[in-house]
């Protein structure tokens, strides 16, 4: 028979030799994106060095906490007493604006003034004209205006709160925005609880906090996920801090689902060459 007439063996399209050896580099590359992607756990614990931390440690942070008053701050200031004629005078400058300053005047909630702290650092009592209170924390305030009242009415108690302590959270939250602080020691951890917690793109040992003090902008790191947080003294927020959370910069191999998307081709090779082999 002539050669140009005998069969010639064809080789297949994909030898299983040539095929094998993609496949298993291709799954070699996809556990090693896998074992990229996967995050530590101490990457997300918060607070994950904290075993060796003693109670003391923590109680010497809370006792060190001091939030003073600052320009621009509401106060609201009730006096109690045993003359109750005295009480309303001296509880008059407090106010209240009925519909909590809605433009249509239709809501029924309503809205505490209290006293400004003006940009001399002062408030203006009524029958006692201007007192000093920036830089006084609230009880320095209560003491120093109940020695004052003591001329006004027998047996003074004073209750002094704040009505404009708020805060913002932004970023890498999963409810961003502005919230009001219940009182004056809201701590960083709160704040990022009331914010829906971090999602899973949020880097949790890089938190921005910024403060401004006395005109000055601070700018401070936090790390969530150390002990050493608790003696930060940013630990708890003051009224009109920024907490920014910033993103993870491997978000996109880590998060978008590529190793997933790997293993599905992967699957599909298999299945390619058994197919392959069936048609032999």
């Amino acid at each position: 028979m002539p050669i140009s007439q005998r069969q010639i063996p064809t080789q297949p399209f994909l030898s299983n030799c040539w095929v094998a050896r993609f496949l298993f580099c291709f799954l070699i590359l996809s556990s090693v994106v896998q074992m990229m992607s996967c995050t530590s756990s101490k990457s997300v614990i918060y607070l994950n060095n904290l075993n060796d931390t003693t109670p003391s440690t923590i109680r010497e942070a809370k006792n060190e906490f001091d939030n003073a008053i600052q320009k621009n701050d509401q106060l609201w200031i009730t006096v109690g007493g045993s003359n109750p004629l005295d009480l309303i005078a001296l509880n008059s400058a407090n106010g209240i604006v009925p519909g909590g300053g809605s433009t249509g005047g239709t809501s029924s909630s309503s809205s505490m003034i209290g006293y400004l702290v003006e940009s001399d650092g002062k408030i203006k009592i009524p029958y006692v004209g201007k007192v000093q209170a920036e830089g006084l924390s609230r009880l320095q305030l209560e003491n120093a205006l109940t020695d004052l009242f003591k001329d006004y009415t027998k047996n003074p108690v004073v209750n002094v709160r704040f009505l404009n302590y708020s805060f913002s959270v932004l970023g890498e939250v999963r409810n961003s925005g502005r919230f009001p602080m219940a009182n004056e020691r809201t701590t960083i951890l709160e704040a990022i609880s009331l914010a829906g917690d971090l999602t899973d793109l949020g880097k949790a040992d890089n938190v921005l906090v910024v403060r401004e003090v006395n005109g000055t902008r601070n700018l401070a790191r936090i790390n969530l996920l150390s002990k050493d947080l608790f003696n930060s003294p940013y630990y708890y927020l003051k009224t009109n801090d920024v907490v920014y959370v910033e993103p993870v910069k491997a978000k996109f191999i880590a998060r978008t689902g590529i190793p997933q998307y790997l293993s599905i081709v992967a699957v599909g090779l298999s299945l390619l060459i058994t197919i392959i082999n069936l048609n032999k």
